[in-house]
């Protein structure tokens, strides 16, 4: 008899806080627009990743709402995304390219420790000076124009992503990380 006359207490609890809690699923609606934040003078431009498109239609609460389909995807563009093999010499492919906010990077597919060595072949046949390495942080203390540099290899997606920074966790102008990148990338073993 308790147990029933607390489950129906419990109940009536619950019941009355329906209307003390005011459903706020469609408040987003109401939300209006702040201009992007105002970065130091000195930072590198920042783009967005993932801009958010312009609304060309005001919402209008009293229409149905017909969510918008994604552009479709061309299949010789997914084709080209995906990670290359092994040339028939046993090469792993070695990818110049940029970020999402254009600073150069190398992307290269196979197992970590593979890479690794490659990148100190490739580090020595540039006539790099390296100063010291550590595998297992993927950082190799490097020095570009009696400058400390440093080279990380860090796991993406689908490859290694090789770039250049300097000591002070910032990135290496792009004039220099391009000009080793692109120089790695030629003499890659």
């Amino acid at each position: 008899m308790r147990l029933l006359a607390a489950a129906c207490a419990t109940s009536l609890l619950l019941a009355g806080c329906s209307g003390y809690f005011r459903d706020r699923s469609m408040d987003y609606r109401l939300a209006t627009s702040t201009p992007p934040l105002p970065l130091p003078a000195n930072t590198r431009p920042v783009q967005p990743l993932l801009p958010i498109p312009d609304v060309k239609q005001p919402f209008d609460a009293g229409k149905p709402f017909g969510v918008p389909y994604p552009p479709a995807l061309k299949l010789a563009e997914a084709v080209a995304e995906l990670p290359p093999l092994p040339d028939s010499a046993g090469r792993l492919p070695v990818k110049l390219g940029t970020d999402g906010n254009g600073i150069p990077e190398l992307r290269v597919v196979g197992p970590r420790e593979r890479v690794w060595d490659e990148l100190a072949k490739a580090l020595v046949a540039a006539e790099v000076k390296v100063k010291d390495r550590n595998q297992s942080l993927g950082i190799v203390d490097v020095e570009i124009a009696d400058q400390p540099y440093q080279v990380r290899m860090i796991r993406a997606t689908d490859a290694l992503v090789i770039n250049i920074q300097r000591n002070d966790e910032s990135l290496a102008p792009v004039g220099i990380a391009r000009n080793l990148l692109s120089t790695l990338q030629v003499r890659w073993p």
